[in-house]
């Protein structure tokens, strides 16, 4: 046998070889995840249920320290004092919807700013004071921006963004898991926890979402049913439609026409979730 034919043997033995031992470790890893998985089955079961029907709506907020991106170090009654409402942004630097809702919040922000508090906090474990530090410089909001830590107590996310509004007597006026599209809507927001006379109030906001696929689906109709009635619906073109509720419902929802091509699925029938904010339509 020549050394060129030796030579080959051998690369073929190697990678060989090579196949198998990593045939062996995507298979361990695999085993590994399943038995992780079925070990926690139950505890991502009560996870999922809790995120489904928790909400901090109407929770009186703990009050939190942080020091912002400059330096200074703020509590959340500091940053209320004086003002008719709060809101609280926890995001991450990565974090795309954060990327695009910022500039629209700070727009509102610098309208309101004699009455409204803003801060925005990143309690991400992937980032640390430098990254949020170079983040706000990058942007030059007019609202602050922090690092959190374990003192926000109970104003905490399970994605990003998630935003908190407080009222000025320090409840929680709303809690939102997921962006805000525009200035139009953060404006109808924050305005609602604002005037002279103001009663303390809650809001639901849900945005209802039709997908087929990763195909969205304008124009599916669908109605809302919460203690205050029933109210009939139709998603916009982005394949969504937002929904306010005068406080968080576990809201029956029935899809009751779809276009052409498209079906409901089931009975059509759905529950929100009080802790909900999007939710998805039964369509296909």
């Amino acid at each position: 046998m020549s050394n060129t034919e030796k030579g080959e043997k051998n690369k073929g033995g190697c990678l060989k070889v090579g196949l198998i031992v990593l045939l062996v470790i995507v298979l361990a890893a695999a085993a590994v995840a399943f038995f992780w998985y079925k070990s926690h089955e139950k505890d991502i079961k009560e996870f999922k249920e809790s995120a489904h029907k928790d909400t901090l709506t109407g929770q009186t907020a703990a009050d939190f320290k942080v020091t912002t991106t400059d330096g200074q170090t703020v509590t959340m009654s500091g940053l209320l004092e004086g003002k008719e409402a709060l809101a609280v942004v926890l995001f991450a630097t990565w974090c795309g919807p954060c990327e695009r809702e910022f500039p629209e919040m700070d727009t509102v922000y610098q309208k309101y700013q004699d009455k409204l508090g803003m801060i925005a906090i990143d309690i991400d474990v992937l980032d640390d004071e430098k990254s949020v530090k170079e983040y706000a410089e990058s942007h030059g909001f007019a609202f602050p921006l922090a690092k959190g830590n374990d003192s926000l107590g109970d104003i905490k996310t399970n994605a990003y963004p998630t935003t908190l509004i407080i009222d000025r007597n320090g409840k929680i006026g709303m809690y939102r898991v997921g962006s805000i599209p525009d200035a139009e809507t953060f404006e109808k927001i924050i305005t609602t926890f604002m005037g002279d006379g103001y009663e303390e109030r809650q809001l639901g906001y849900y945005t209802f979402t039709a997908y087929s696929g990763k195909k969205v689906i304008p124009g599916v109709e669908f109605t809302v049913t919460s203690e205050s009635g029933t109210e009939t619906y139709t998603t916009g073109e982005k394949g969504t439609c937002d929904v306010f509720t005068d406080k968080p419902e576990d809201l029956k929802v029935k899809v009751i026409s779809v276009p052409e091509g498209y079906k409901i699925d089931g009975s059509g029938e759905i529950q929100s979730g009080t802790g909900s904010t999007y939710v998805a339509l039964p369509v296909s």
